[in-house]
């Protein structure tokens, strides 16, 4: 969720009932020297909590002040990002790649646990490519033996990407292998998904992500359909318009007018998916350059008529 959860998109997604919210990923070193551009990426504010801040590496001590860092920042919980996919990232040995050195992953936790009072949790995927699942098991096992407080685990391996489904039976053997609680992640996207997450799994509880882009409305959806099986009626083309004007609000007031109309462009594209007239509004959002030219996409947005999004 790099270039996703950011202070503004948190504000909305807390908004709608989310219960612990992520940083974006940043890397150790910049962290640990305290960059400027950094710590814009982990603001935070009174209202941001409880708050987990994600931190990318592989050098135990750097990754251990990263972790002084963020507590010191007010992070109830820390992360390290086992699961990142991308060639930059894993060439370097970080991300994704540390699936493949369960030894490594246990030097790193074993740094960062004793550096601070608040947990410190692992993101993973379930392997680096089809085949680790002893592997995969073994940083698990890893990171609970280093004092880890929690794991999520993403159902699919490195090789994959984002393609094909979550693997749930994978994110099960997580489960049944530590004691510790284990976060469920992958292709949620609504309340019966969630369910089966759940269900499935046995895990404790349920992270989404590419799920709630544009759709924070997905928060009280979850929490009705696990409370009662029920859904909430959908939002509304001019629900959608609404959360969208206040969320470009937000960036305004956290980046200013000159980064604003960049930063709100991928956040039109999310709130108008799943609306008939999409892609023009799309190659409208990709050119917003003025509070005119979004109140033009807003205007839009209203004048169409939903259709259900593809899954």
């Amino acid at each position: 969720m790099a270039g996703c959860t950011d202070l503004p998109f948190r504000r909305i997604a807390r908004r709608f009932g989310c219960e612990l919210a992520f940083t974006e990923m940043v890397k150790d070193i910049p962290v640990s020297k305290g960059d400027l551009k950094t710590m814009k990426l982990i603001a935070t504010a009174d209202w941001d909590r409880p708050l987990g801040m994600q931190v990318v590496g592989r050098e135990p001590e750097l990754m251990a002040e990263a972790a002084r860092r963020f507590e010191a920042l007010g992070a109830d919980v820390v992360d390290v990002n086992l699961g990142c996919p991308v060639r930059k990232v894993v060439s370097a040995g970080c991300g994704a790649a540390l699936l493949k050195e369960p030894e490594q992953v246990a030097r790193i936790l074993e740094a960062m646990v004793p550096a601070v009072r608040v947990p410190v949790t692992i993101k993973m995927r379930t392997g680096f490519d089809e085949g680790d699942d002893e592997r995969f098991l073994e940083i698990a096992r890893c990171a609970e033996q280093a004092g880890a407080g929690a794991i999520t685990a993403h159902g699919r391996t490195r090789q994959q990407g984002f393609s094909g489904m979550a693997n749930h039976e994978a994110i099960r053997r997580v489960k049944e292998t530590v004691k510790i609680p284990v976060i469920g992640n992958g292709d949620v996207k609504c309340g019966a998904d969630a369910e089966r997450m759940l269900r499935e799994t046995g895990c404790d509880g349920v992270m989404l992500a590419r799920g709630s882009l544009g759709n924070p409305w997905i928060y009280r959806e979850i929490a009705q359909y696990l409370r009662d099986g029920t859904l909430p009626p959908p939002p509304t083309p001019q629900e959608r318009a609404d959360v969208l004007r206040e969320h470009f609000a937000l960036i305004r007031e956290h980046y200013g007018d000159v980064l604003a109309f960049r930063r709100v462009r991928p956040v039109i594209h999310w709130f108008v998916k799943g609306l008939r007239g999409g892609a023009r509004l799309r190659d409208q959002g990709s050119r917003v350059d003025s509070v005119e030219a979004l109140e033009a996409v807003l205007r839009g947005m209203t004048s169409e008529s939903p259709e259900p999004a593809a899954l």
